[in-house]
């Protein structure tokens, strides 16, 4: 990191060093005579050369017409309907109020309690 800051502190002072010394008047080989400045050395340039243009038949600041570009009609197409048949749900038959005498309801279909044994457990 010294080195760094050591390099660009010596750029800083040459650049300020350099710069003094070149308000000293210039030596005489530094200086142009003035009668061979004149209009002729600098040389006029455009941005586009027109050749070019004259020869694709467009100018060089042409400016194209403004593209309106329409979007395309959106066809709305109607859902096809599915008819989804009903789900069916088997039940099993209705709990009769009473089985009868001797006989108990199991869960399915009333059972004769003689020859069948009762779960009598927790439910």
């Amino acid at each position: 990191m010294r080195h760094v800051l050591i390099a660009m502190l010596a750029f800083i002072v040459g650049i300020i060093v350099s710069g003094t010394s070149s308000h000293a008047a210039p030596g005489p080989g530094l200086t142009a005579p003035p009668s061979t400045v004149t209009g002729s050395v600098v040389q006029k340039v455009q941005l586009f050369p027109r050749r070019y243009y004259r020869r694709y038949g467009y100018g060089p600041y042409a400016v194209p017409p403004p593209v309106v570009v329409v979007p395309p009609a959106v066809a709305v197409v109607p859902p096809a309907v599915v008819e989804v048949p009903e789900a069916v749900v088997v039940l099993p038959p209705p709990r009769p109020a009473s089985c009868g005498e001797y006989r108990y309801w199991n869960g399915q279909f009333c059972v004769d309690a003689r020859y069948n044994t009762p779960y009598l457990g927790p439910r």
